[in-house]
């Protein structure tokens, strides 16, 4: 079982909390692929170092200290960097609604896709 990770960050503008909490290995594998998806859709919008850590953390599976010996950091830069990333992702997709967007668009393809097979079907003797 997971528990919560909570990780305070400060800029200079104002301080964020980006809070991942995982009650179980599912929840924690459908938070993975949420952001996953997000990051698919967004990644454009991040910096270059953001898209480098995330990349070697979570698509790589390279453990934090890995990553921090790549990047020439400390393994809390990376976590605290990670975390950021996972926070702005979200906060892309509240603003955006790009990744819902696609979600309704998907379905409404779907319905249409069995609506043609039923068509299709009527029509065969």
């Amino acid at each position: 079982m997971f528990g919560v990770c909570k990780i305070k960050i400060l800029d200079n503008k104002k301080p964020s909390v980006y809070t991942h909490s995982a009650s179980s290995k599912s929840d924690a594998l459908k938070d993975r692929v949420r952001l996953n998806d997000l990051y698919d859709l967004y990644s454009p919008l991040l910096t270059e170092r953001q898209r480098d850590a995330y990349e070697m953390r979570y698509f790589s599976d390279l453990s934090l200290a890995e990553v921090a010996d790549s990047l020439g950091v400390s393994r809390q830069a990376i976590h605290i960097l990670t975390g950021r990333t996972a926070d702005r992702l979200l906060a892309l997709e509240k603003t955006l609604g790009f990744a819902a967007k696609v979600l309704v668009m998907e379905e409404k393809i779907r319905s249409l896709e069995a609506k043609l097979e039923a068509e299709l079907r009527c029509l065969k003797p």
